[in-house]
């Protein structure tokens, strides 16, 4: 007999989820995805590397996925927190 495990992802922290948050209404109200500087600049980070951190952490956490070299590719890959 087999048994099938469900693998969980860890929460986002609370800055990690506000910008999965952002991500999500971005994509609903325009289309597609924000850019690492959009996401900065709502986000009050001084540079775009601060978005990049939470957006590393979100991806290593299974909340979002990107094509590596390809702009406004990021997508929410869904679920609560």
């Amino acid at each position: 007999m087999t048994t099938a495990t469900a693998t969980v992802r860890k929460p986002p922290t609370k800055k990690q989820r506000e910008v999965y948050d952002y991500i999500v209404s971005f994509r609903e109200a325009k289309g597609y995805s924000p850019s690492f500087r959009e996401i900065s600049a709502h986000m009050g980070f001084a540079a775009p590397v601060g978005a990049m951190c939470h957006l590393h952490a979100l991806r290593k956490k299974g909340w979002i996925t990107w094509e590596e070299q390809c702009s406004r590719t990021i997508m929410p890959i869904g679920g609560e927190a």
